[in-house]
């Protein structure tokens, strides 16, 4: 049976190990060690500031490294951080103790590097040294200083013994190597390695921050829904008086015989353009967030919704009472983005919602008989509704194959550490 590590290749019998490959491997590992050490050095000390920068890359390194020694790959102990964040990385990797783990790692690196180009270096003269004593002694009788004063003459009879020697000397240099490439590498996994708790705690702060930026969000939706309906809104209104009674007075003056004729028409092109601004006023607050939604729930606030879609709605919702306002708003965004993809880029005259609660968790799912093909990369509205999900725990799907029909499935939590079961949208 192979060794799993080269730990376990020392453990077995000698000529196990020294015939196989881990001898290799260990020499392959040490001089990387060397070059590694020997060319982060300079660098380390022109860039000192960059020295945790320096970690991380070397922490990448060491992950993939450290199987050459027959260890299992290992993980980041970084929050993964999408291509849109960025921005934010470099705040990010320098709050994690991962990446000053990391910077250790490359100190650690620095020292045994050397320490590895010190030991190749001594096991390579050796060897030179060995090689120099045999073929000496084979030309013809040789006088050699081995240290200080002690002189020895090698002859074509007896230089030999150098052939065990340099056996016996590679088996201990083979030892050598492997015991200082274990240890540098079970350091370096120590160090560069993912704490299960630490990651715990990231991914928790994250989803943490995730759903305060939510509600952060929605609260500000509703502030600006107040704020327009009580500010602007209501002027519109007083508008919409005012010019009422401008026509009242056009009416008595047309009735003592002045020419309103003129006036009339401004002020009818006024007041058609005052309603027409109340209407898109109206809307504009709806879509922002509905006043039904906030006030009755989610339930409300969709047969609000089917009494003015551009397309047929079903609805057939169980009764769920009220939610979680960022749950009831999130299923609510769902169907009406659904309804909106419907209308203008499908062929489809009739729009499903299911809902119901199972196990504390919400799940609707929305069906057209459209005609498909709907994709999460095409827009920003798929793409929205997927990022809400994921910042309340929860899961969204598309299944739209060409021809139809698209469903939309959302499954949101509850309750905070909820996991949602496996979408079952068909």
């Amino acid at each position: 049976m192979t060794a799993v590590t080269v730990w376990h290749a020392m453990m077995r019998a000698p000529w196990r190990f020294l015939f196989g490959r881990w001898p290799w491997r260990v020499l392959g590992y040490l001089l990387v060690s060397a070059v590694v050490g020997v060319v982060l050095a300079p660098l380390t000390i022109l860039t000192l500031l960059l020295l945790p920068l320096w970690g991380i890359a070397i922490g990448a390194l060491e992950r993939r490294r450290t199987r050459l020694l027959g260890f299992p790959a290992q993980e980041s102990g970084h929050v993964p951080l999408r291509p849109e964040q960025g921005h934010i990385w470099l705040a990010v990797r320098m709050n994690e103790g991962a990446t000053w783990r990391e910077t250790a790692a490359l100190l650690l690196d620095l020292v045994v590097g050397w320490i590895a180009v010190a030991v190749l270096f001594f096991e390579g003269l050796g060897l030179i040294l060995l090689v120099y004593v045999g073929v000496a002694g084979a030309r013809g009788p040789t006088r050699l200083n081995l240290f200080a004063d002690v002189w020895v003459v090698v002859t074509p009879h007896t230089w030999w013994p150098v052939i065990p020697i340099g056996f016996i000397a590679v088996g201990l240099f083979a030892y050598v190597n492997a015991a200082l490439a274990a240890g540098q590498a079970s350091l370096l996994r120590v160090l560069c390695g993912p704490r299960h708790r630490e990651l715990a705690r990231n991914v928790q702060r994250l989803i943490q921050s995730r759903v305060t930026l939510v509600e952060a969000f929605e609260t500000e939706r509703r502030r600006i829904e107040r704020d327009l309906h009580d500010g602007v809104q209501q002027e519109l209104v007083t508008l919409a008086a005012r010019l009422g009674m401008v026509s009242l007075e056009l009416e008595d003056l047309a009735a003592r015989g002045a020419d309103t004729a003129p006036a009339r028409g401004a002020l009818d092109a006024a007041q058609t353009q005052a309603e027409h601004a109340m209407a898109t006023l109206r809307d504009t607050v709806r879509g922002i967030h509905p006043a039904v939604l906030t006030d009755h729930g989610l339930r409300a606030a969709l047969d609000e919704l089917a009494d003015r879609t551009p397309v047929a709605l079903r609805l057939e919702v169980a009764e769920v009472g009220r939610l979680p306002a960022s749950v009831e708003t999130a299923a609510y965004y769902l169907v009406t983005e659904a309804i909106s993809n419907a209308a203008k880029h499908t062929t489809a005259t009739r729009v499903t919602v299911r809902a119901s609660i199972d196990r504390e968790t919400l799940s609707v799912v929305v069906v057209d008989d459209g005609h498909g093909g709907a994709d999460v990369r095409a827009g920003t509205g798929l793409r929205g509704l997927q990022e809400r999900a994921e910042s309340l725990g929860g899961r969204f799907t598309v299944v739209s194959p060409v021809g139809g029909p698209t469903a939309l499935h959302l499954a949101v939590p509850l309750r905070e550490g909820t996991v949602p079961h496996a979408p079952a949208a068909r």
